[in-house]
């Protein structure tokens, strides 16, 4: 990786960047466009009257559309991210998370990949909509259509399941926004929000909504469920960084980030794609070719980071690119913190004396998952009965 930070991969057909400086540097560069239309073997685009929802939306979503476009969009949904706006999802999102670990109880034992991780995510953001928990299901099937949908690591057909499992969620959601258009007082939630958010005549449309909602799930519904389970088994496999948790909480969001930094559970990279010919990082990139932006090896980096494989919540993560870069910046990020930080506080809360199951969690890995190195079982002990003893 530090001998060539910037290398061609034969067999993949594309430029693979390794480095954090050269990440960060590839993702800021407005040269770099993460439009796949701009790779040089992209398929030809659909005839627009053979075109479903889920290419429509495609065509809005922040990935595709111009430089000005996408400031234009991140300009109008602003007002939808505002304090006021967030400290409500904030409590809907409490109250689902408090509610997971009351179903959990006082277990001597649980998974927390089946009680928590795969069960937070798509209904926090479900919440944050405005889906009601009658709805949940038909939110949560679209959720997992649109994520598989976009992934290039599976066969056509697969995705091709994946995009028209998607339409019935489309159809929910165009529903949703019609009913909140024609409310004379909206209601308080996200989707609400981006009905109402505007900027003298520019207003957001249909598609432009549902490639926000879209690009929310993308960032915060599926990667969520590793940032769970990775945080979780980062701190419990050190439990003098959980204790220092305990004694820090202010540390929480540091921990957080430095979980994911450390555990890189994404399996696939970003990619980027040369709109012009471009000398970058000593080499002669071609318009057109593809970039493979390395972030699980920028993540570990040991230019950047300090004995990169350990876990240290007092870590220094100034620069991180944990949650993107550039004008691409995870538009999932708060949501992800907010999830991730509830979820942190009831555990220790409920949980000061957690550890491993068996030292390890018993965990197991899905390395055949379509997006990430997923932990799928994480058995965590909870010593609950010692800590009442205690407290008494």
């Amino acid at each position: 990786m530090l001998e060539y930070p910037v290398a061609f991969h034969r067999e993949l057909g594309m430029w693979v960047v390794s480095s954090h400086e050269l990440c960060l540097e590839t993702m800021k560069d407005l040269r770099f466009s993460p439009n796949f239309r701009h790779w040089e073997y992209a398929p030809p685009p659909k005839p627009e009257a053979e075109k479903d929802d889920f290419d429509i939306v495609t065509d809005h979503s922040l990935f595709a559309v111009s430089p000005a476009q996408h400031l234009r969009l991140r300009k109008l949904t602003m007002p939808a991210f505002a304090r006021h706006v967030m400290s409500r999802i904030d409590d809907r999102i409490r109250d689902l998370i408090v509610d997971c670990f009351e179903t959990i109880g006082p277990a001597d034992e649980f998974d927390a990949y089946s009680a928590i991780a795969a069960n937070l995510p798509a209904r926090s953001i479900a919440r944050m909509v405005g889906v009601p928990p009658e709805d949940e299901k038909i939110f949560i099937k679209f959720s997992n259509s649109v994520v598989k949908a976009s992934r290039i690591n599976l066969t056509e057909r697969e995705r091709k399941q994946a995009q028209h499992d998607s339409l019935e969620g489309f159809a929910y959601l165009k529903n949703a926004i019609a009913d909140r258009r024609q409310r004379t007082y909206p209601s308080d939630d996200f989707l609400a929000a981006l009905v109402t958010a505007g900027e003298q005549d520019d207003r957001l449309d249909d598609w432009d909504i549902l490639a926000v909602v879209m690009a929310l799930i993308a960032a915060g519904a599926d990667t969520a469920v590793d940032l769970h389970t990775y945080v979780l088994q980062g701190l419990l496999s050190h439990p003098e960084q959980y204790r220092m948790l305990q004694a820090k909480p202010a540390l929480q969001e540091n921990a957080i980030i430095e979980a994911l930094r450390r555990g890189s559970p994404g399996k696939l990279p970003i990619f980027r794609f040369a709109t012009q010919d471009i000398e970058f990082g000593g080499q002669q990139i071609r318009k057109g070719q593809a970039i493979l932006v390395n972030l699980a090896a920028a993540w570990r980096d040991p230019q950047k980071w300090n004995d990169p494989d350990a876990l240290d919540i007092t870590r220094n993560l100034e620069g991180h690119i944990v949650f993107g870069a550039g004008p691409h910046f995870c538009i999932g990020t708060y949501l992800v913190r907010t999830q991730g930080g509830i979820m942190l506080e009831e555990f220790i809360r409920r949980f000061p004396q957690a550890e491993l199951a068996r030292g390890d969690g018993d965990l197991e890995y899905d390395y055949e998952h379509h997006n990430a190195r997923r932990i799928v079982r994480l058995n965590v002990r909870t010593n609950a009965g010692a800590s009442i003893r205690n407290a008494a």
